[in-house]
C-alpha cells in the first residue's frame, strides 16, 4: 500500500475514534443537550433551525456534526457510528469529513467574515435535486457571529423561508453579536464550558505529560487543539517565560532581554509567519500569567510542585488587591496583542506596570 494511502487511512481512523470519544464527552457533559437532540429525532420533531450557543471549545461543533449525521441518515436517535452497518457508517464518515454533497459546513473561525455570496451559494445548491439517496439537506455554520451584515440578512431570509427537508445548525460563542431576528428563528440550545477535570483527562489520554496537561487545560478550552499546541515553540517558550517571571527558573529581571534574544522568532518577517508565531508566544505567556494570578485565589490539588510553591510565595508577598490588579494588566495586554505592531513594547509595558504594582515606582 502506498505511503500516502496509509497516512490517509490512519487520519480517517483517528477522526473516527475522536468522534466516538466526543459523543461520550457530549453525553457526559451536556446531558440535557444530548437528551434534547435524541428526543427530537425519536419523536420526528426536528426543527428547521438550531442555534448552539456557548463559549469556545464547549463541544458545539461536535454536537452539530453528530446531530447532522443523525438527521441526514434519518435515524430515530443519535447515531453510534460503531454500531452502524457499513453503508451508513460510510455516509456518516463522509458527512463528518465534509465529503457529503448534501451537507455544507462554513467555518467562521477565520480572519475574513463569512460573505453573502457563501450564504447565497448554500441556497443555490440546496434548491437543486439531491445527489444522494436521502432527501434531507443540512448546513452547519460555525461561529456565526463572524458574518458580514449582508450575509446575516441573507441568512435571516433563508431562515424565514425554509425549504422542505433543509435544516440549519448555527453555532455562536457570542450570541449578543447576532441579529435578534436570527436568534428568534432558531431553537436556542445553550452549552456550558467543559469542566477542568474533563479537559485534564482528555489531555492525559492524548499522552500529554502531567505538567503540560495541567497548564494547558487551564487556558485552552478546545480539547482538539491540545496536541498541536503542546508541541509548538510558542507554548513551550511561553511556559519557560512564565517560570522565569514567577521566579522558578532563571532571573525574572532578565525576562525582557531573554524574550528578545532567546524566545521570540528571529526570522525576517517576509510572509507573516514570524510575526504570527510571536503573537502566539506573547498571548500564551499572558494567558498563563493571568491564570497564575487567578489561581492565587483558589485551592489547587493537582498543581505541579513548582507551580504550587510559586503560588504560595505570591500569596505571602502580595495582597488580594495587588493580585487583582496584576490579573487585570495581563488581561488588558492580552486583548491588545492582535492590535499592536510592536510586541516588545507591549511586553515591556506589561512587565513595567506589573513591577509598579508589585514593588512601587521607587524600586
Amino acid at each position: 500500500m502506498p505511503k500516502n494511502t496509509v497516512s490517509v487511512t490512519e487520519d480517517l481512523e483517528k477522526e473516527y475514534t475522536d468522534r466516538i470519544a466526543n459523543r461520550k464527552l457530549l453525553e457526559d457533559n451536556e446531558s440535557v443537550v444530548y437528551h434534547m437532540m435524541n428526543q427530537a429525532l425519536k419523536e420526528n420533531e426536528v426543527s428547521h433551525a438550531y442555534l448552539f450557543s456557548g463559549p469556545e471549545g464547549c463541544l458545539k461543533k461536535e454536537a452539530g456534526i453528530l446531530f447532522a449525521q443523525s438527521i441526514l441518515l434519518e435515524e430515530n436517535a443519535l447515531i453510534h457510528e460503531e454500531e452502524l452497518n457499513e453503508e451508513k457508517r460510510n455516509i456518516a464518515s463522509r458527512i463528518a469529513t465534509l465529503k457529503y454533497p448534501d451537507f455544507i459546513y462554513l467555518n467562521g473561525y477565520r480572519k475574513e467574515a463569512i460573505s453573502k455570496d457563501e450564504i447565497s451559494e448554500i441556497q443555490s445548491l440546496f434548491s437543486k435535486t439531491s445527489v444522494e439517496k436521502g432527501s434531507r439537506k443540512l448546513y452547519l455554520i460555525d461561529c456565526t457571529e463572524n458574518m458580514s451584515i449582508s450575509a446575516m440578512n441573507a441568512l435571516l431570509k433563508f431562515l424565514e423561508e425554509p425549504e422542505e427537508n433543509v435544516y440549519a445548525i448555527l453555532t455562536t460563542d457570542h450570541i449578543d453579536k447576532l441579529l435578534p431576528t436570527v436568534i428568534s428563528r432558531c431553537v436556542l440550545v445553550p452549552f456550558h464550558p467543559l469542566k477542568k477535570e474533563t479537559c485534564l483527562n482528555v489531555a492525559l489520554q492524548e499522552g500529554i505529560d502531567e505538567e503540560d496537561a495541567f497548564l494547558l487545560t487551564r487556558v485552552v478550552s478546545k480539547t482538539k487543539d491540545y496536541m498541536s499546541i503542546v508541541v509548538s515553540n510558542a507554548y513551550q517558550n511561553a511556559k519557560t517565560m512564565l517560570k522565569q517571571y514567577i521566579g522558578v527558573k532563571g532571573n525574572p529581571r532578565l525576562l525582557l532581554v531573554d524574550y528578545d534574544v532567546r524566545y521570540k522568532v528571529q526570522a525576517k518577517d517576509t510572509d507573516g509567519n514570524a510575526k504570527d508565531e510571536n503573537i502566539d508566544l506573547v498571548k500564551m505567556f499572558l494567558m498563563l500569567l493571568g491564570q497564575f494570578y487567578k489561581d492565587t485565589f483558589v485551592e489547587l490539588k493537582d498543581a505541579p510542585d513548582w507551580y504550587a510553591y510559586a503560588l504560595q510565595k505570591e500569596k505571602e508577598r502580595s495582597t488580594n488587591i495587588q493580585r487583582v490588579k496584576l490579573l487585570e494588566i495581563a488581561q488588558k495586554e492580552l486583548n491588545l496583542c492582535n492590535r499592536t505592531n510592536d510586541l516588545n513594547l507591549l511586553l515591556d509595558q506589561a512587565i513595567y506596570e506589573m513591577e509598579e504594582i508589585k514593588y512601587g515606582r521607587s524600586h
